[in-house]
């Protein structure tokens, strides 16, 4: 059986996995904003709780590989217990067998030369409330080709991931939240007059267990994954998508399911900001994806969310340092700054409630 594993078929896992925000048009999605009172009795379990606190340790870089289909990267894991929580990595809860930062790179790297491509690091910084917390910050320097413009070009990427083996079956109710700071220059950075230059992963999860059509076993691809995207339109404002597709690495066409924009909630950029998402999966009409910034609703979407095989949830992205803007090309990097992340088993404030306050 082909298993999960340092440098087996990996590369192509993530590169892929993100993948380009695509094209296409939408009705703008509502949006509500959630008052401040105060919340409400938790109606869900927490799972898992970090500030990536004291105790917490991500790891050196370790388990290089080189793509199947060219490029390289590492794993960063992260472990230890989290003194400001009490929960310990990785995320028991979810049945994962690696939770931390894959570095995926443009070429092949080894100890001496990642960092050049990719760092990822626990780092101590000005918090959203004002006082110093502790962050997970991700810093993609090479993403591209060198060339005059790249941009379009995913390649290189940093995900936080929480991976876990697709024989523990499915993740069907999930709420995660955390704090997050986009870098100053995203806008900039993004360009909707290069085709897919358009797009900065935010959110993302997909199945996996598809069966390799070589062998007849099952492996890492999947037949079903969203993905929230920060976007630029050709009015050169940023705003919300959220994308339901096939392209979970599995042997198969591609075949996109829904896409909603928002337009009207603001991303916030250089600052702090509260990101929520939750789903609830079903193969029926009460199937859910709902996501949330600053108690704003940026998506809430209704319906079938699995795939043609039923395959279940294996990676769960709650940040990416992954865009198809400009980056190496203009002498800047791809920044992910991310604290407080909760997980909870369904809405801990009240049915399709934002906890922000």
């Amino acid at each position: 059986m082909i298993t999960w594993g340092v440098g087996l078929l990996l590369f192509p896992l993530a590169l892929s996995g993100c993948g380009q925000g695509g094209g296409g048009t939408a009705a703008t999605a509502t949006s509500a904003m959630v008052g401040s009172a105060s919340p409400t009795t938790p109606t869900a379990n927490l799972l898992f709780k970090s500030n990536f606190g004291p105790d917490v340790v991500l790891s050196a870089p370790y388990g290089f590989y080189t793509g199947v289909t060219g490029g390289g990267g590492a794993w960063q894991k992260l472990t230890g217990t989290d003194k400001d929580t009490g929960y310990t990595w990785p995320v028991a809860a979810l049945g994962s067998d690696f939770s931390g930062v894959q570095l995926i790179t443009l070429d092949p790297v080894d100890a001496s030369t990642v960092s050049a491509h990719i760092t990822a690091e626990i780092q101590q910084v000005s918090g959203p409330q004002g006082p110093p917390v502790y962050e997970l910050f991700q810093n993609v320097k090479i993403k591209a080709p060198a060339g005059p413009t790249p941009s379009g070009k995913g390649h290189a990427q940093a995900p936080l991931l929480i991976k876990r083996p697709w024989t523990i079956g499915d993740v069907k109710d999930l709420y995660v939240s955390y704090w997050f700071k986009h870098q100053a220059d995203l806008a900039t950075q993004l360009d909707s007059t290069v085709s897919s230059g358009n797009w900065r992963v935010q959110f993302e999860f997909k199945t996996g267990g598809a069966t390799d059509p070589t062998t007849g076993l099952p492996y890492y691809g999947g037949d079903y994954r969203i993905t929230t995207f920060v976007m630029k339109g050709t009015d050169e404002q940023l705003y919300w998508r959220a994308k339901a597709d096939n392209v979970a690495d599995g042997p198969w066409a591609r075949v996109d399911y829904w896409q909603e924009e928002n337009h009207a909630v603001p991303v916030p950029v250089d600052t702090w900001f509260k990101f929520e998402g939750y789903w609830h999966r079903s193969a029926g009409s009460d199937g859910r994806y709902w996501a949330a910034v600053n108690g704003q609703v940026i998506v809430d979407h209704h319906g079938p969310n699995m795939g043609d095989y039923n395959l279940p949830i294996t990676r769960i992205f709650p940040v990416t340092a992954y865009s198809g803007g400009h980056a190496n090309d203009t002498g800047t990097t791809i920044q992910s700054h991310m604290t407080g992340l909760e997980i909870w088993d369904g809405f801990p404030c009240g049915d399709g409630q934002s906890c922000y306050r």
